[in-house]
């Protein structure tokens, strides 16, 4: 925790300037109330859905929140100097591509539902689109990697060296209560376990075996993409500015999601980041984000046991 902690000090020494901060909270508070009060972001995108133009929405919305946070920061540090870069362009630009893919590729859709008992699709599109969402990522990560970052040997934090598992293991323990807590809410019941109701077609248990693993794979990707490509893939034209644009795509990431979610991300992001930069490694960020999301399917499963069984 200690080791935690004189990240985020560091952190702040070098890269906290109270207008830019105030700015960007601003910018974060007005997106999370809108969507809360309105669910505008969420209700457009869902409704776009069959559009030839998603692949574009996508890449507005995503383009959007990570410009506007470069913005943010270039204007009030007065630093205009990485605008100019090819590297900050090109990286971040495919950056948005891949999370933009990766919400907008829905092709698979049309097979499950050819080819699946129509009892049994929701099941098939939740293990599929989990599937298919961690392959877009990896496989993207790894092109970028193979074709441009070949003389990175850090693998955007994909290692294991100086890595200390006890300060992670510490935040996981003290975010299981807030989590218990955040069980009792409606919203929270409604969004987990994440696999949703998969009918009585299917053997609930053995449901829980297919699906729980590809589930808690998937950060993995989400952690690689995240901290690792656009905190350590930035960080040679960013450096310690990295971190509040990753947190602003990060937050839009979770639009749809509780708004608790929603405002959690902002934090967990942030500090993750922090840990990535620092230690060059995305480990305790992976056995963090795996944690908690399996913390939050174990507990919405207990609460709804009598019910989901």
């Amino acid at each position: 925790m200690v080791t935690i902690l004189s990240y985020l000090k560091k952190h702040f020494s070098q890269d906290y300037k109270t207008t830019t901060y105030f700015l960007f909270i601003l910018y974060l508070g007005i997106l999370i109330y809108v969507n809360h009060t309105t669910h505008i972001p969420e209700v457009f995108l869902k409704n776009h859905l069959n559009s030839p133009f998603l692949y574009g929405y996508y890449f507005l919305f995503f383009g959007f929140a990570y410009y506007s946070s470069i913005l943010i920061i270039a204007i009030t540090k007065s630093d205009y100097l990485f605008l100019r870069s090819f590297s900050f362009w090109f990286t971040s630009i495919f950056a948005i591509i891949l999370v933009s893919i990766r919400f907008s590729f829905l092709d698979h859709y049309g097979w499950v539902k050819e080819n699946i008992a129509p009892q049994k699709i929701f099941f098939y599109i939740k293990v599929i689109s989990r599937s298919i969402r961690f392959i877009i990522f990896s496989f993207g990560i790894l092109l970028f990697y193979a074709l441009f970052e070949k003389v990175n040997k850090n693998f955007y934090g994909f290692s294991i060296k100086n890595t200390q598992w006890k300060p992670y293991l510490l935040l996981l323990l003290i975010v299981f209560p807030f989590i218990i807590i955040a069980s009792f809410q409606p919203s929270f019941l409604k969004q987990y376990p994440s696999i949703g109701s998969t009918g009585s077609f299917i053997n609930k248990w053995l449901a829980l075996v297919i699906y729980e693993p590809i589930y808690l794979f998937d950060f993995i990707s989400i952690e690689w993409f995240f901290r690792g490509f656009l905190i350590l893939g930035m960080v040679k034209t960013l450096g310690s500015k990295a971190i509040l644009p990753m947190v602003a795509l990060y937050v839009f990431f979770h639009i749809g999601k509780p708004t608790g979610e929603i405002i959690g991300s902002a934090f967990g992001g942030y500090i993750l980041g922090v840990v990535s930069l620092y230690s060059r490694s995305i480990i305790g960020g992976i056995i963090i984000h795996m944690g908690v999301a399996f913390l939050m399917d174990a507990i919405a499963i207990i609460q709804k046991f009598d019910s989901y069984f």
